[in-house]
């Protein structure tokens, strides 16, 4: 972990390096940092899927511009972003992540400034040493026989660092002390300015009217509630104390079988997702191979030669043209769509609906949903909604799909389509319709989640889903009594305790007191809801990962037909190609817990055909998932909810106040809360269970940071083969022979970095196992817990196993038996190690910076993983859609290290400022391109992680501070007196200072790291009301004549910065001038985000070939035309998934808002869908035939070739998204 060698003691070795020496070091990294630069500058303009994807793939209000086709014109675009710009396109995780960056180098850039003028110069003139070029050893003495205190001898960098002062110039340890000094208060009154700035940003975040919108701003999660509270009645007469009240309440239930089942499903539906395609393709080249030999004996028989090269050539168009207008056009068939994929706010309003009635009913027994089997034709159902914005492209197909992973332009449907029709919105873009839906109807303007109007659904005694909302005006809130309905005036004795207690109780409250309070609706006799236990399954339920309740096992009806299976009756199209021995197979695992990826073995592990058991386990789960979520009931209600308030403000203060009047009851409480961020799988682990988990998490963390010096170690001793062979005379026979010793040497030099990068690698992938093990609830909770854990192990393993020159073992044994010995052991040590951390800095800076901007694993995921493992639609469209995401709970501690590393040695080595600015510098641009143009979040935390990274940053300081403690006590004189006390003892001061400021820091600012105060509500309802009247007159709610005219200064601006009110009725946004998003042309981003020095190419040829030479297409141009086709096929897909739906919540109407937002919360049980089987359709007919044998196997399977075909190489193409795919799934709540 310490060095590339797994050398702890590398860093001594380092001691007293030259400038010659530290400069050829460093040229290796040179020629790499250069390399992957000029490879990154070369290939951004022609791969705009990889170096440049959000430009067009993601929604529009995210996309950038694309950047200059220059080197200079991309740097200095880079610098043109503001602050707000980045903060709407990229997320306030990346805008504070960025922000840390810069911090860094406002902290170092002022030091390195002030510092190394005054201390490089105490440090070096009249020093122990003056051999600034020579290479020093690990010898005690250097070449002219200089050392320090400590015995360690002086040259090279060395000369300019703390140990160079002569001990008659011990005076001039004053001038470090006072830097040191300004150090920690510069450090401090940066981190205090930070923490203020951070508040502010993220206060203006939440309090925007697109934010306050989204269901996550006025959600809070509640843990911990007790029997008795848990129900919808109970909890609603208990929060609406809050203002504005309730709107929705989600009890959430155990539904881990269920889950269990659902990811059970998907495994299998992938398996045989891919031995369906398999098969067909499998087919195609037996018919291709099998022409072939026939036109080869036609051929012969008629001695007509071979086919030309460009004979060849044609007929792979023809083919590939007729699998693109098959893809396009969206022909195929399609069995066992259930139609139940919501494509609109209808639909989402009809699962809501759905579910509402099935959690609200009595248990009204098992039966198996009917599944429609039909064959249809054309593209399914809510197709349109998704292809609005796509366009025909006609160009190469084989380019195509090198370039586009398969992916095909997408066309009109052919076909006519089931869905509801949907008028334009004004902005002439299909809109989520709420016709012909209950609430449509019986909800008015005032029915909206923001705004003065406010409404309370109805109680409820049972536990549901969702709850039916009724309008209810201001008026009537304010005058309606919401107290205890169980507890009445008549009934009054019973609130006091009567019953008085012996005199050995001291347990309980003298008599007299006030009853513990009941909640509303409560009857004693009907709490808790589950059945009376048996002492068996109560101290069952107690036991740790055992425990749990269980669901009473019940009787499915039958998913398939057991007549034909297997294709007994010989009449199956794959029979005509393919032999029986030749179908895809696999082995079944021994036990229901073995790892899908164990291979089998034979006589161990039974071999079956993988589409025949895969059909009949699919068609099981998918009924029996079905039937289980017709009935949630079943399953038993766990000790949380979502619950969500009708304002912003008072989701705050519920999350701040003391709910519940016994301890550690209804805590903790979440606020901000994305549903797409819950982790539904660990919402089922109760409180205690969750302490046990995280007492066993902060063990093995533990355990980890003292013992992966081990195997780190061990990767190291592999590189020395000829004391392996020495040590172990087994491996004698390696040395015998000549070619075996050259071949072993040869691994022994490259397994060792392949190990240690596998062990690095490892580490953040353990610590995010470690998180969710722990009981993580949410995505954020667990990219927190991932930072603390992982910065704790980067701190010690990089810096003070490395510095210290010793192993974490031994560092904690000296601790533990000499604990006033940690400063002169800190100080005796860290001084030798600060070379060797230049070095570190520095080809870190160059290695990942370079590496960031050229993106080597997505360049080998692109042009070779997708190529082998990509066989199937599915797999293709998820790798052309998906973009790079960023898990910032181990992205965030590589950078803070960096930073306490250069804190720790700014006035030991005071050069080392530099290498901060240096390494800073080059990864805050590589890290700012990646943010504006290829990173994309799917869940934003808020920037949480913002001040804890600059709280973990205060440790650089408290080293620093220990170490220059221990260097000051241990300072003599030239007369071996100890002559530098004075200022050590100054400096504990100074350290415990630093402690009482952090401390101090955390306590006033802490409470709005989180929560929002109340100062912010009433300006933020006044925006709300100005962001939704011109939200009303774009969406032509209302007429321009009625429309109450702003005042000046209450203009709603959006979220990405826009004037909302600049959006007429007719939502004529070209007429808008003065920001980028109102003029965005989604063409014109298409055209210029791939150029290749098209503009002055062009003007070249023009004016030296003349139009003489119009007609002659050169290689150059020729080749740019192809990529120009290229980009523009791969940019189709942005403009086909994101080009014609409406994907903002802010663009929605109030009332399908509502819909989205009940829907949000749901449990992802009980929304996961029956999935599709989609596989490529051919023309041998094999496709359509696996359909129809699947329809008359089972009805609960769903499987469609629609919108895929294969190309002439036996390519799976596509034209369209999965059937399964739901436009809703867009849209970020």
């Amino acid at each position: 972990m310490s060095d590339p060698d797994g050398n702890p003691n590398k860093a001594l070795s380092d001691r007293g390096i030259s400038l010659v020496g530290f400069f050829t070091a460093l040229s290796a990294s040179l020629v790499v940092f250069g390399i992957q630069t000029g490879f990154f500058l070369l290939l951004r303009n022609k791969l705009a899927r990889i170096f440049k994807p959000k430009t067009y793939l993601v929604p529009e209000r995210e996309r950038t511009e694309p950047p200059p086709s220059s080197p200079w014109g991309l740097f200095i675009a880079l610098f043109r972003f503001r602050d707000r710009e980045i903060i709407n396109k990229c997320g306030l995780d990346s805008y504070f992540f960025l922000r840390y960056l810069q911090t860094m180098l406002i902290i170092f850039i002022p030091m390195a400034a002030v510092i190394i003028p005054i201390l490089v110069p105490l440090n070096y003139i009249d020093g122990r040493s003056h051999q600034f070029n020579t290479n020093g050893t690990n010898s005690t003495t250097g070449d002219d026989g200089a050392m320090d205190n400590l015995g360690n001898a002086i040259s090279g960098l060395d000369t300019l660092a703390w140990g160079n002062v002569k001990d008659k110039n011990y005076r001039r340890y004053w001038a470090h002390l006072a830097l040191a000094i300004l150090v920690v208060i510069w450090v401090c009154g940066v981190f205090f300015a930070e923490l203020r700035v951070y508040i502010k940003v993220r206060q203006d975040w939440l309090t925007t009217a697109e934010h306050r919108l989204r269901a996550s701003a006025t959600t809070v999660l509640v843990s911990g509630i007790p029997d008795k509270w848990l129900s919808e009645e109970a909890l609603r007469g208990l929060f609406d104390v809050f203002p504005g009240g309730l709107r929705n309440v989600w009890l959430t239930r155990d539904l881990t079988h269920l889950l269990d089942k659902i990811k059970r499903r998907d495994q299998i539906h992938q398996q045989l997702e891919g031995a369906q395609t398999e098969l067909i393709r499998l087919a195609k080249r037996k018919q291709l191979k099998q022409r072939a030999e026939e036109e080869k004996r036609a051929r012969k028989a008629s001695n007509s030669h071979r086919p030309t090269r460009d004979e060849k050539l044609e007929r792979q168009r023809q083919e590939d043209a007729a699998a693109k207008l098959q893809a396009e056009a969206g022909q195929g068939v399609s069995s066992g769509d259930q139609h139940d994929v919501p494509h609109n706010v209808y639909d989402a309003e009809g699962e809501v609906q759905h579910h509402k009635r099935q959690d609200s009913t009595p248990f009204k027994g098992l039966k198996a949903k009917a599944g429609l089997s039909k064959i249809t034709g054309g593209l399914g159902k809510g197709v349109d909604g998704l292809l609005g914005g796509a366009k025909n492209l006609t160009q190469d197909i084989d380019g195509q799909i090198e370039t586009t992973n398969g992916f095909m332009a997408i066309g009109s449907s052919q076909a006519p389509s089931n869905n509801k029709r949907v008028s334009p919105s004004p902005e002439g873009q299909p809109r989520p319709s709420t016709q012909n839906s209950d609430r449509g109807k019986g909800a008015g303007a005032e029915d909206r989640v923001m705004g003065a109007s406010a409404t309370r659904p109805k109680h409820s005694r049972n536990a549901s889903v969702g709850s039916d909302d009724e309008v209810l005006n201001k008026e009537s809130i304010e005058m309606r009594n919401f107290g205890n309905t169980t507890r009445k005036l008549e009934n009054i004795d019973e609130m006091y305790i009567n019953d008085k207690a012996r005199w050995y109780q001291f347990w309980k409250p003298p008599a007299g007191g006030f009853a513990s309070p009941v909640p509303q609706g409560y009857e004693e006799d009907e709490f808790p809801f589950q059945a009376n236990k048996t002492f068996g399954q109560k101290l069952k339920g107690m036991i740790p990962f055992v425990g749990g309740q269980e669901v009473a096992p019940v009787q499915y009806s039958k998913a398939y037909n057991d007549e034909n299976p297997e294709d007994q009756d010989g009449k199956a199209e794959w029979e005509k190609w393919v032999k029986r021995s030749e179908r895809p197979t696999h082995r079944l695992a021994r036990f229901d817990w073995t790892p899908g990826w164990l291979p089998g073995l034979p006589l161990l592990n039974k071999k079956v055909d993988t589409i025949y058991w895969c059909r009949k386990e699919l068609a099981r789960l998918n009924n029996e998932i079905e039937t289980d979520q017709a009935n949630p009931e079943r399953y038993p209600l766990m000790r949380s909810a979502f619950i969500q308030f009708n304002h912003q403000v008072a989701a705050h203060m519920a999350c701040q106040s003391v709910i519940h009047h016994v301890p550690r009851h209804m805590a903790p409480r979440t606020v901000e809360i994305s549903p797409n961020d819950v982790i539904w799988d660990n919402m089922a682990i109760s409180w205690w269970s969750e302490w046990i988990r995280t007492a066993i998490t902060i063990g093995v963390v533990f355990g980890m940071i003292i013992l992966w010096a081990f195997p780190v170690g061990f990767t190291g001793s592999i590189s020395q083969i000829d004391g392996l062979i020495q040590t172990f005379p087994w491996l004698g026979g390696l040395a015998k022979n000549p070619t075996v010793r050259q071949v072993t040497s040869a691994v022994a030099g490259v397994l060792p970095a392949i190990l240690l990068a596998l062990l690095l690698w490892l580490v953040p992938v353990v610590m995010d196992v470690l998180a969710g093990f722990k009981g993580a609830k949410t995505g954020t909770q667990k990219s927190e817990t991932v930072q603390q854990f992982y910065f704790a192990f980067l701190f010690v393993q990089v810096f003070l196993i490395v510095s210290l020159a010793s192993g974490a073992i031994a560092i904690v044994e000296d601790v533990i038996n000499n604990p006033t010995m940690i400063t002169n052991t800190v100080a005796s040590k860290l001084p030798s190690a600060a070379n060797y951390f230049f070095s570190y800095m520095i080809l870190q800076s160059l290695s990942v910076s370079s590496g960031t901007l050229l993106q080597i694993g997505a360049l080998v995921n692109w042009y070779v993983i997708a190529r082998i493992f990509n066989n199937t639609a599915r797999n293709k469209w998820t790798t052309n859609t998906s973009l790079p995401d960023v898990k910032w709970g181990s992205y965030f501690p590589v950078y803070t290290n960096f930073a306490c590393i250069a804190l720790v040695y700014s006035v030991i080595a005071p050069i080392i400022s530099i290498f901060a600015i240096i390494t800073f510098s080059l990864l805050w641009i590589a890290n700012r391109y990646s943010m504006l143009y290829v990173n994309r979040l799917s869940v934003d935390t808020g920037g949480v992680l913002y001040p804890r990274a600059l709280n973990q940053t205060f440790t650089g300081l408290y080293v620093m501070e220990i170490a220059l403690i221990g260097l000051f006590f241990i300072q003599q004189n030239d007369h071996g007196v100890h002559a530098c006390t004075p200022q050590a003892i100054i400096m504990i001061v100074v350290t415990a200072l630093t402690a009482l400021y952090q401390l101090l820091l955390n306590r006033s600012f802490g409470p709005m790291f989180r929560y929002l105060p109340i100062t912010f509500e009433d300006e933020a309802v006044l925006r709300d009301e100005a962001f939704q009247r011109a939200q009303d007159r774009r969406l032509g709610l209302v007429n321009e004549d009625d429309a109450v005219p702003l005042v000046q200064g209450s203009q709603a601006f959006g979220h990405d910065g826009r004037d909302s009110r600049a959006d007429g009725p007719s939502g004529d946004a070209e007429k808008v001038t003065g920001h980028k998003r109102t003029n965005l042309n989604p063409v014109k981003g298409i055209v210029r985000a791939g150029t290749w020095a098209m503009r002055g190419g062009k003007s070249t040829y023009d004016q030296t070939l003349g139009r003489a030479e119009k007609g002659i297409k050169t290689a150059a141009k020729f080749r740019e035309e192809r990529k120009q086709k290229d980009l523009e096929a791969q940019r189709a897909i942005g403009e086909a998934l994101y080009g014609g739906f409406h994907d903002d919540i802010e663009d929605l109407m109030p009332e399908e808002r509502d819909v989205l937002v009940r829907r949000a919360f749901m449990h992802s049980a009980l929304r996961a869908r029956r999935p599709t089987l989609w596989i490529p359709r051919d023309d041998l007919g094999v496709s359509d035939d696996e359909i129809r044998r699947t329809q008359e196997f089972s009805e609960h399977i769903w499987i469609s070739n629609e919108g895929t075909a294969l190309d002439s190489k036996v390519r799976v193409v596509y034209g369209r998204a999965p059937p399964d795919f739901s436009e809703l799934d867009i849209i970020q709540l």
